[in-house]
């Protein structure tokens, strides 16, 4: 147990002297791999992420996810055994992208108006791959195929949804309902204004961000060093793996480390189209990362956490490799791998119809005369 204690507490040394042995090292690739880093987030992350990050924020400052709760509210409950507050949550996780799910989560458990319990068991399948980078990003951009990108959405969010009404069964199963009540202790005298709320938003989704960015940069400084510096060469010629094991190999750590650096080595690969499922549905330590920083405050089990990470990229997997065996998208979708890549875009359709949805509940809400005295 000493022995054990000792380690741990070396951890952070040997880290430091690894990194600090890379950078003097493979100075080059370093650079490279912060360049590739920050590309990626500058045209995927922050145009994605960035605006789901303050929506979700502002509808939990404004108050408007109490309207939004009542709406959604009978599916919330029948489904995944959460009270109406959690709705806007769930729909801003399965539209904005991996963090803004858990973003929600940490404001809903600060307002005292969920439990521990459900926070916890709200990030078991509030953590998906929004249509922003799926659809976009890998869909169109990548694949050239928006059809193959909404159809690796919807595997996304059909394990999601599984996941989701499997642990509320358990939930009702294992506390007969008596956590279904939650004490919302002054949340209403808590709503902020529209102005304050716009503000808070902004400041949170920038620091969200910034975190996100760094996280990716580094990560990609890693991989980088991984692949040019012979250390893949190495560990393929240990293991032995033949020719035909190596682009499955070269895919393992990009997978477990950082989802788009990994979807990025998919394409170059040419692997089959699941596989993009199965990088979406595990997500990346980076992203685990990421989200870890923002439930800080939060009782969360991460054994349990990454346990179900590994459940939803093995349910969006299967679900995606039986879609891709009987139906083909309309055109192959590595056959534009050579030419000029489409513009990046931060929008998709189904981003902006929720992004609209979303706001018009919330304009819905506000009081009439709220209205006449802010804008009049």
């Amino acid at each position: 147990m000493l022995g054990i204690i000792k380690i741990k507490k070396s951890i952070p040394l040997f880290l430091s002297v690894c990194m600090t042995a890379l950078l003097l090292a493979y100075p080059t690739y370093c650079v490279e791999g912060i360049v590739n880093g920050l590309e990626n987030a500058c045209k995927i992350l922050i145009p994605s992420l960035f605006p789901y990050m303050v929506l979700s924020s502002f509808i939990i400052y404004s108050g408007a996810d109490k309207y939004i709760g009542k709406i959604f509210a009978p599916v919330t409950k029948i489904l995944f055994n959460l009270p109406p507050v959690c709705s806007s949550a769930i729909i801003l996780s399965f539209i904005g992208g991996y963090p803004v799910g858990a973003k929600c989560v940490q404001l809903l458990y600060k307002d005292k108006k969920i439990t521990a319990e459900q926070a916890q068991r709200m990030m078991l399948f509030c953590v998906c791959s929004g249509p922003a980078f799926l659809v976009t990003a890998i869909g169109a951009v990548m694949l050239h195929n928006i059809e193959a990108g909404i159809i690796l959405y919807i595997t996304q969010i059909f394990s999601c949804i599984i996941i989701g009404v499997c642990t509320g069964l358990y939930s009702r199963i294992k506390n007969k309902n008596s956590d279904s009540a939650v004490t919302v202790k002054n949340t209403v005298n808590k709503k902020s204004s529209v102005i304050t709320a716009i503000l808070e938003a902004s400041s949170d989704g920038a620091a969200a961000v910034m975190s996100m960015t760094a996280l990716v940069a580094i990560f990609s400084l890693l991989l980088n060093v991984y692949t040019k510096s012979g250390l893949e060469e190495l560990i393929t010629d240990f293991f032995n793996i033949s020719d035909m094991q190596s682009r499955q190999w070269e895919i393992i750590i990009p997978i477990f480390s950082e989802v788009t650096m990994a979807c990025s080595q998919i394409k170059t690969l040419s692997l089959p189209v699941w596989y993009f499922s199965l990088a979406a549905g595990f997500g990346g330590i980076c992203v685990h990362m990421q989200i870890f920083g923002i439930l800080r405050d939060i009782p969360v089990k991460r054994g349990g956490y990454i346990l179900f990470r590994l459940i939803n990229a093995v349910i969006s997997t299967l679900a995606a490799y039986i879609i891709f065996a009987f139906y083909s998208p309309a055109s192959e979708v590595f056959s534009v791998l050579g030419g000029a890549e489409a513009e990046t875009s931060s929008t998709t359709l189904i981003g902006s119809a929720a992004l609209i949805i979303m706001c018009a509940v919330f304009l819905l809400s506000l009081r009439k005369k709220e209205l006449t005295r802010r804008f009049f």
